[in-house]
């Protein structure tokens, strides 16, 4: 009996020997996992202490970003990072923290130019709510039910105030916010909440000199019976104050690689006429267009295609003519207003008509239609696949001119009433999808990697599939999913390893020349958010299968 305790205590001790060891021993080891970030953005330039909420078995971890930017550093306590920011960098950055194990979801991250500052509590009543003495950024987090976070600040007669709260859209923060901007004694002069998706933002012009405040309050992502304020340590924000430039809308919202662009920037107290200068490469990294003396930025998307502005004053007897394939940034500009474009299209052709607006965080609810010289609609379309975007796939039944027609659903239009169109063939495609974008192989045992292949346009080629970009010592074998059966749908990348460690972002690719040449890169959506990413996360674990 007491050499059966004696063997006992002797694996309690060796189990916690391995504790205190860092569980290197793969049976205990974790990999880490971050949910949010806290400031979840920083001023260009500049240092921001940030906080990682999550779990972190190994300190310190190492860090990734999507694009040149940031520095990301470890500081001694587990779940505290140093980020470094450039001087020219902006936009959102995508992080992820990784170590031997394997590595977390990406983070957003985003950079601005104005200061930065973090709400402080309790901040709920009017009276009590934290002075903002310049134009900054706040930092803050609806941290418990029944939570109001309140901002106070001075104007002038006549100054345009804008206040913008970025939350959901970016950062997946589950909460559907309100934002409020308040007179001292507490009468609410304006209210928004679903501005930019679920984001609430409102430009206001102050009535007279005084003190005001902008007051936000949230209820959950997901309805539930409670009829509250709602507010949790996922609840984080951050809300722009500013009487300056921001910029809100950039025209192009598509830009070609290796073409020198123009880009003309609107918003609120921009100078007429602001614009910067853009010449975009191929990389896959996102783009964004800012300017280091405004506030915000704005995303825009590489093309192959040709890009224009809409013209002004456009009409059915008015049409702006282009010659397809194009993308147009336009704008709705007033109510029951109108933009139409005449192309030019052959029998038998059949064009590929998109409109973006909600997806990019802008309000119209784009109606498309193709009429015909006389004017008859030939084709039309609303919502697609319950968004509000919309895509008409349309037969042209004769040679001739037709024109297509954009406007808001209900004739509504005005200075947020942006959309990008996208006008080419429909011709035979693929897109590929990934499920996660973390994965764990294990020397000597094959990883499968799921990816879902969505095939367009009657696209019945056979594809082959594989994984590019891969760390040393990591093989992949092509795959192919075949124009019929289970594999036409979706298909199993399998990576093999001999040793490790070792990790490294790599992607999943597809390649079909049985239709003409086309190569599409797997994605995936963002954790949380609406982001659609290609780079995921391979880590090789350093023990081998079985031992």
């Amino acid at each position: 009996m007491r050499h059966a305790t004696s063997l006992r205590t002797l694996r309690l001790c060796s189990l916690a020997a391995l504790a205190a060891w860092g569980c290197t021993v793969p049976l205990c080891a974790a990999p880490p996992k971050c949910d949010t970030l806290f400031p979840a953005g920083g001023q260009r330039g500049q240092q921001v202490d940030v906080t990682a909420s999550g779990s972190f078995t190994n300190w310190p971890l190492s860090a990734w970003v999507d694009r040149e930017g940031l520095q990301v550093e470890p500081d001694k306590d587990k779940g505290k990072f140093k980020i470094h920011i450039a001087d020219t960098a902006s936009g959102v950055y995508l992080i992820r923290f990784h170590d031997q194990e394997g590595a977390t979801q990406l983070r957003p991250f985003a950079v601005d130019s104005l200061p930065e500052v973090t709400e402080t509590e309790p901040n709920n009543e009017l009276l009590a709510a934290n002075r903002i003495t310049q134009s900054a950024t706040v930092n803050g987090r609806l941290e418990k039910s029944g939570d109001v976070d309140g901002f106070a600040f001075e104007m002038k007669a006549g100054q345009t105030l804008v206040a913008a709260l970025d939350a959901n859209q970016t950062f997946g923060s589950p909460m559907d916010a309100v934002l409020q901007i308040c007179s001292a004694d507490g009468f609410v002069l304006a209210q928004n909440d679903d501005e930019r998706g679920l984001d609430p933002q409102i430009a206001f012009v102050a009535p007279r000199d005084g003190s005001y405040v902008a007051r936000t309050f949230a209820f959950p992502l997901t309805p539930d019976s409670s009829i509250a304020f709602s507010g949790a340590a996922t609840y984080i924000y951050r809300l722009t104050l500013t009487t300056g430039g921001y910029i809100d809308q950039v025209f192009p919202l598509s830009l070609q690689p290796g073409v020198s662009t123009d880009s003309l920037l609107f918003g609120w107290n921009l100078p007429s006429g602001a614009a910067i200068a853009q010449a975009a490469g191929n990389s896959p990294n996102r783009l964004f267009a800012s300017h280091p003396e405004f506030a915000s930025s704005v995303q825009q998307a590489l093309t192959t295609y040709p890009v224009v502005a809409a013209a002004a004053a456009l009409s059915r007897a008015n049409p702006q003519p282009i010659e397809w394939p194009i993308v147009v940034t336009g704008r709705i500009d007033a109510e029951r207003d109108e933009d139409v474009f005449q192309i030019v299209a052959t029998k038998g052709t059949k064009l590929s008509i998109q409109v973006e607006s909600d997806s990019l965080g802008f309000v119209l609810d784009p109606l498309v239609q193709v009429l015909d010289a006389e004017g008859k609609i030939i084709g039309e379309v609303d919502d697609t696949n319950r968004n509000r975007d919309c895509t008409l796939t349309q037969a042209i039944p004769a040679d001739g001119t037709y024109r297509i027609l954009v406007r808001d659903v209900h004739r509504y239009g005005g200075f947020r009433f942006v959309y990008r169109l996208t006008i080419n063939e429909a011709k035979p495609d693929f897109a590929l999808t990934m499920a996660s974008d973390t994965y764990v192989l294990t020397p000597g045992k094959p990883l499968e990697i799921p990816v879902t292949i969505e095939r367009r346009n009657g696209f019945n080629g056979e594809i082959e599939v594989n994984a590019i970009e891969l760390p040393e010592g990591v093989s992949s074998a092509v795959v192919k999913s075949e124009a019929k059966g289970d594999s036409s749908k979706s298909v199993k990348v399998i990576l093999n390893a001999a040793a490790g460690p070792v990790s490294a972002a790599f992607r999943v690719t597809g390649k079909s020349v049985s239709e003409g040449t086309i190569e599409r890169t797997a994605s995936y959506v963002v954790s949380g958010t609406s982001t659609e990413f290609s780079a995921a996360w391979l880590t090789v674990s350093a023990a081998a299968s079985g031992k």
